[in-house]
């Protein structure tokens, strides 16, 4: 391990640290933790550690996002923490103890969003046979992890969770009705802000859940408290190698890039990640005669002009009628699914 190399661990160390004292909550350590880890395995993956983390290796790393298909605001997200880390590791009041000489992020580096590419999640809407196609639990020629992809699309259109939200989803946090409890339902414990929630789920949410737990991709020994939907893959940043680890949580990006994917291969339309699923599971609520208090709530929103935003407005009576088409083939695939469960 060359001196750079150590200098950046002791850096990254010690700044996580500082964040622990300062009482930032376990969401923004990981946050950050993760840009770090993420530059890191960049780095030594391209330049390596026989120089100091440079400009070419910011710009180079910036590249390889983009060209992975992040999005720009997601690129800006991880250059803005490894911004003010390495304002951290450089800061002179360090005097001959800082970690590095100079900050290798500036802000010109950082993608130009539009204002245009700003409202791209909430202009990004599918069609209700789209819907209808992506709650049909049909299997493409992209089977591997069917179960899995199937009932996360469906969580995210039913049960409206944000990527995150439905990441941090322990076995024990959904609650299947029983002669106690009458209600299906997941419990979301540290929403946006931190806030607590629960999260009523219909009946194709509950059969996708049930037959992905049943299909064997989340593995048999792990316990309640253990992720719903980890990943036993191990991953570098831009690969992902065949060596197999232990269960764990899954990053934001995998997962809006798994939802990705199926969404195109199902559907054949692109650009549609875990976000945008989640605005159009609201629009189909405000279409099916929800109101905006109620879909305010389902959303988890602190107002509710933001609400007004995500479900926007209501559609015409043509249009209304095929969402009410869309929650019935909805109905109908829970009831197959149902078939299936009982029928395995």
């Amino acid at each position: 391990m060359t001196n750079f190399e150590m200098s950046f661990d002791r850096a990254a160390k010690d700044y996580l640290s500082e964040l622990e004292h300062k009482d930032m909550s376990s969401k923004t350590i990981k946050a950050y933790s993760d840009s770090i880890k993420y530059f890191k395995n960049y780095k030594s993956e391209t330049s390596g550690w026989e120089t100091a983390p440079n400009l070419t290796d910011a710009r180079g790393f910036r590249d390889a996002l983009l060209d992975k298909g992040t999005s720009k605001k997601t690129v800006c997200y991880y250059l803005g923490n490894l911004r003010v880390f390495f304002e951290f590791a450089t800061d002179a009041e360090l005097g001959e103890d800082r970690y590095f000489e100079s900050n290798p992020f500036p802000k010109k580096i950082f993608p130009v969003i539009k204002k245009s590419e700003e409202a791209k999640t909430y202009d990004k809407v599918l069609d209700a046979d789209d819907i209808k196609k992506l709650f049909a639990n049909v299997r493409t020629s992209y089977t591997e992890m069917w179960e899995r992809n199937y009932a996360i699309i469906c969580l995210l259109l039913d049960g409206k969770i944000r990527n995150a939200e439905l990441l941090d989803l322990r076995l024990s946090d959904v609650h299947f009705a029983d002669d106690e409890e009458p209600f299906d339902y997941v419990v979301i414990r540290h929403g946006k802000g931190d806030k607590y929630r629960e999260v009523d789920l219909t009946g194709i949410s509950v059969t996708a859940i049930k037959l992905y737990l049943k299909s064997g991709i989340r593995p048999s020994d792990l316990s309640d408290d253990d992720f719903l939907f980890g990943t036993t893959a191990y991953h570098e940043f831009g690969t992902q190698r065949d060596k197999q680890i232990e269960w764990h949580r899954g990053t934001s990006v995998w997962l809006s890039s798994l939802v990705e994917r199926h969404v195109k291969k199902v559907t054949g339309k692109e650009g549609f990640r875990t976000h945008s699923l989640r605005h159009n599971g609201a629009i189909m609520e405000l279409n099916s005669g929800a109101s905006m208090e109620q879909i305010q709530s389902e959303l988890g929103h602190s107002s509710v002009s933001t609400t007004h935003i995500y479900a926007g407005r209501l559609m015409s009576k043509r249009h209304r009628v095929n969402m009410s088409e869309v929650y019935a083939v909805r109905d109908e695939w829970a009831e197959r699914n149902k078939e299936m469960l009982e029928g395995a």
